[in-house]
């Protein structure tokens, strides 16, 4: 295909926003993911294609570009319907601190992901969720008792917890 101008510029321009758009469609829910099975007559390995980290090679794998639009208007549609929630949820510090809190959890993982491993592999195996579960469990307990310490009550919380202990 031969582009023009205008077309090379668009291009780059879908490109810079790409990684934006696949964030927001899977944080949507939306997984926008196809089954690939080549023509026999190729022989290439059956999988899946991510479309929109494939917009501009659609054509190879013969997927029309209204499924990649499909995915998101759904996802357009799902932000839609939220958006009462997706205020409560942006002016709600709870809601902030627990991302803050996912992403200290998640930190093993990553570490796991940039020494070569596979991070989602790992951090969905049953291992994987019972260790995440701890570090989530450890890092609430110690951003709790982090609190209680600035406000001045972590004494008063440890001799209540030294009495049930006793009791």
């Amino acid at each position: 295909m031969i582009e023009n101008q205008q077309a090379i510029e668009t291009r780059r321009q879908i490109n810079l926003l790409i990684d934006k758009v696949h964030f927001i469609v899977m944080s949507a829910g939306i997984l926008p993911v196809m089954h690939y099975t080549p023509p026999p007559a190729v022989g290439d390995l059956a999988r899946n294609i991510d479309l929109i980290y494939n917009i501009f090679n659609l054509h190879r794998f013969q997927i029309e570009p209204q499924y990649l639009l499909d995915f998101i208007d759904r996802a357009i549609g799902i932000y839609e319907d939220d958006k009462f929630n997706a205020l409560l949820r942006t002016l709600n510090p709870l809601f902030w601190i627990s991302l803050i809190l996912d992403y200290i959890a998640s930190l093993p993982f990553k570490f796991i992901g940039k020494i070569g491993f596979n991070q989602s592999k790992v951090e969905s195996s049953v291992v994987g969720r019972l260790v995440k579960g701890v570090f989530y469990l450890i890092t609430v307990l110690a951003s709790f008792l982090t609190a209680l310490d600035l406000l001045g009550y972590r004494e008063k919380f440890l001799l209540l917890i030294k009495s049930w202990i006793k009791w």
